[in-house]
């Protein structure tokens, strides 16, 4: 029977304690040194199995880019075909499907972004993807709407969206949290009203 090739596991391990790293202490702080200590290895299997610091950026970056847009594509799958935009709104605010560690990652790669221009584009269409997924829900239960209105409550229940997933990490309140939700459900019944 063949040995199972460890490297994929040793390479997860790595990008694991290189996203905690950079969650704890930004794309500054997380040092190869720090890496290996999190993940319990010596610096030359941090090389040998990823790369050098540029390489597990580079790593963490796809990583996050992925999940982000799998974790997505997932959640609209599941949406029913009828009320689809607010079930979509519930899920969104829902805490139990929050990422803290994850937000503290975009954080840190969103505030390397002004010193890196590929990182920044990388950055600015994931976004336009994720608004534009919301803006497609928009348009399919609002088909009345402007492309216009639809560009603004997209916009609106984005930036709702991200302001809460931004706060989860100091321990927002449930209050705080459904009177966003609610906020993103009034943009919806605004363009119901329209026209």
């Amino acid at each position: 029977m063949a040995r199972p090739d460890i490297k994929d596991d040793r390479r997860e391990q790595i990008l694991d304690a290189f996203e905690t790293c950079v969650a704890r202490y930004g794309l500054e702080g997380a040092t190869l040194a720090k890496v290996a200590e999190v993940a319990g290895l010596a610096r030359p299997l941090i090389r040998h199995n990823v790369g050098n610091r540029e390489d597990l950026l580079a790593a963490l970056i796809e990583r996050f880019l992925s999940q982000s847009r799998t974790s997505m594509t997932t959640l609209l799958s599941y949406l029913p075909s009828q009320n689809r935009l607010a079930v979509l709104i519930d899920l969104l605010f829902d805490p139990r499907y929050a990422n803290p560690r994850l937000v503290q990652v975009f954080n840190a790669l969103s505030a390397g972004a002004p010193d890196d221009s590929e990182l920044a584009c990388r950055l600015r269409e994931w976004l336009e993807d994720f608004v534009g997924k919301i803006e497609n829900e928009i348009a399919r239960e609002h088909p009345q709407a402007s492309e216009d209105q639809v560009k603004a409550a997209g916009a609106g229940i984005s930036g709702i969206y991200f302001n809460v997933e931004a706060l989860y990490p100091i321990g927002v309140s449930a209050q705080f949290i459904e009177a966003s939700k609610n906020a993103a459900l009034l943009l919806v019944m605004a363009l119901g009203k329209q026209n």
